[in-house]
């Protein structure tokens, strides 16, 4: 499966998605919001004082803990957490369809 290690996009059709709840230093929260635009693949979803949630997409799960591993490593941060972890085939399996509707 090639993808792209920068933007995370591929040409395979799973996606992985995980949501991750950081702890950071208040005095640091600004640096940390602005570090994570920069990051491909994450979105700052909801923030408080020391508290940070933020979703991460890519092509597989080491691209998710990569970006994991690079958010906790950020000035400031004190952990990084993945709280949610959902991985979309981006295709339907019909005999799955068929069998949930009993047909």
């Amino acid at each position: 499966m090639p993808f792209d290690d920068i933007t995370g996009l591929g040409t395979s059709a799973e996606r992985h998605l995980a949501s991750l709840l950081l702890h950071v230093r208040p005095d640091r929260q600004a640096m940390v919001r602005a570090a994570i635009a920069t990051l491909p693949g994450t979105e700052l979803h909801i923030e408080q004082a020391g508290k940070m949630v933020v979703t991460v997409e890519g092509p597989h799960e080491g691209w998710i803990a990569d970006r994991m591993t690079a958010l906790h490593l950020l000035d400031g941060v004190f952990s990084a957490v993945m709280v949610f972890h959902h991985i979309d085939r981006g295709h339907i399996d019909r005999t799955e369809v068929e069998a949930a509707e009993g047909s």
